[in-house]
């Protein structure tokens, strides 16, 4: 009988633990890959329930989030007027934006995995010491904040995970899929 071996090896070209932060958040990735891969233009788009974003405008916005947490909140970036006319930008709080993008599945990838490698890229730059060692700021609505590096990483985890489930919830819904991951 052959025994499948699951283990998590650190990402080469960043500091090793930060390089294990990223096999996560691939982890993750690719089990959304698989989630979104097989549906359609129109599944995509379509929101299962009144209320509800599309699967299309997840993906999107699990890109925005982890372009936000790593360009703005480490790299220092000020968000611009080209950055807020971006095709991932504030695609939830415009719930006809998604529509009006017409993409595929693979479309959406392909926008959330360049934002990854830019992720990555940013994230080379830094070293173990600084996932506890260093603080991020950010300041959102007269609110000020500190974060640690290795907590905005958990995060990123964590968002993709969470609204990879909701997608998996809206793919029952849409399509009946049943398919466990």
């Amino acid at each position: 009988m052959a025994i499948e071996r699951n283990v998590i090896e650190p990402v080469a070209g960043v500091s090793n633990e930060i390089g294990f932060y990223l096999a996560e958040m691939n982890e993750v990735r690719e089990q959304l890959r698989e989630a979104v891969s097989d549906l359609t233009r129109e599944q995509v788009a379509e929101r299962a329930v009144e209320g509800a974003h599309s699967i299309g405008a997840l993906v999107l916005h699990i890109g925005e989030a982890e372009w936000y947490w790593i360009e703005c909140v480490i790299g220092g970036h000020k968000l611009t007027d080209e950055d807020k006319n971006s095709q991932f930008w504030d695609v939830l709080k415009d719930p006809e934006k998604f529509g009006r993008l017409n993409f595929s599945a693979e479309d959406c990838l392909r926008v959330v995995g360049e934002i990854r490698e830019g992720a990555r890229a940013k994230l080379a730059s830094l070293n173990d010491d600084d996932l506890d060692g260093k603080l991020f700021h950010m300041e959102r609505r007269e609110n000020k904040y500190e974060f640690s590096l290795r907590w905005i990483l958990h995060h990123l985890v964590d968002h993709e995970a969470q609204h990879k489930g909701q997608i998996l919830m809206l793919k029952r819904l849409l399509t009946g899929h049943t398919k466990e991951f």
